[in-house]
């Protein structure tokens, strides 16, 4: 899988351009939110808010994805984080919500086929 990652100078948010379809990113990222029973309110056709609980730590959490020639990118934004968090804690769960979606894709998209 070709995935780029890129994390902003603000520290609280990460785009990764990942090489899939903007609408099964979109899928992927309700699936996620679903399976870990997290509230989350559609923001535009875009743009999903959600509290999201990562390591026992709930923060509130923008995810965004926009087209690219490559593909699709995935944008994840802390906009809220847990009081007390520390700054490698934001940079962890923030790489964590990232990853999850990431793998679902994969998991879905590439590790099915092969398992076929």
């Amino acid at each position: 899988m070709n995935m780029r990652h890129c994390a902003l100078p603000d520290r609280k948010t990460t785009k990764r351009t990942l090489p899939y379809n903007r609408q099964y990113v979109i899928l992927a990222i309700y699936e996620v939110l679903d399976k870990n029973g997290a509230e989350y309110k559609k923001e535009d056709a875009s743009t999903i808010l959600s509290e999201i609980s990562v390591y026992e730590n709930s923060s509130l959490f923008s995810v965004s994805v926009s087209r690219q020639e490559e593909g699709t990118e995935l944008s994840v934004t802390m906009v809220r984080q847990c009081e007390g968090l520390s700054e490698s804690g934001v940079q962890r769960a923030i790489t964590a919500v990232a990853d999850s979606i990431s793998q679902y894709l994969e998991n879905e998209l590439v590790l099915s086929k092969i398992k076929s």
